[in-house]
């Protein structure tokens, strides 16, 4: 999946904010600026980049995010340290400095989150 447009994003957020919806409900939501059409495209894009998944209750779709926003960002950023440079030190590091400058505790997170993962994969 890729990073999303800003009508794909905010489209995203009602998901996130209000759970299943169907397009009607999408589109009041975000207000009266877009056509139903133009709601129902968006959700048919996210669907098929994986980003929604939907199913049918009577004669409409009922969509829901696929991931949680957390989930999500998380996947983003870790694809962008991926491509920006393949995992490079320099990117990593860089990502770190900027986390525990944001957080102090973030790099103990991280620490004991690798730490699981290894435990994890070791069993």
């Amino acid at each position: 999946m890729s990073i999303h447009g800003p009508l794909e994003e905010r489209v995203l957020t009602v998901l996130w904010d209000r759970g299943d919806s169907t397009v009607r409900a999408v589109l009041d939501a975000l207000g009266s600026e877009h056509a139903y059409t133009t709601i129902l495209t968006v959700l048919d894009r996210l669907h098929a980049k994986g980003a929604v998944r939907r199913h049918k209750e009577g004669v409409s779709w009922v969509y829901a995010a696929a991931a949680s926003r957390a989930e999500m960002v998380g996947r983003e950023v870790a694809r962008l340290l991926l491509d920006a440079g393949r995992g490079s030190e320099p990117l990593l590091a860089g990502f770190l400095d900027e986390a525990q400058s944001l957080d102090p505790e973030a790099i103990d997170r991280l620490e004991r989150l690798i730490k699981a993962r290894r435990e994890e994969r070791d069993r």
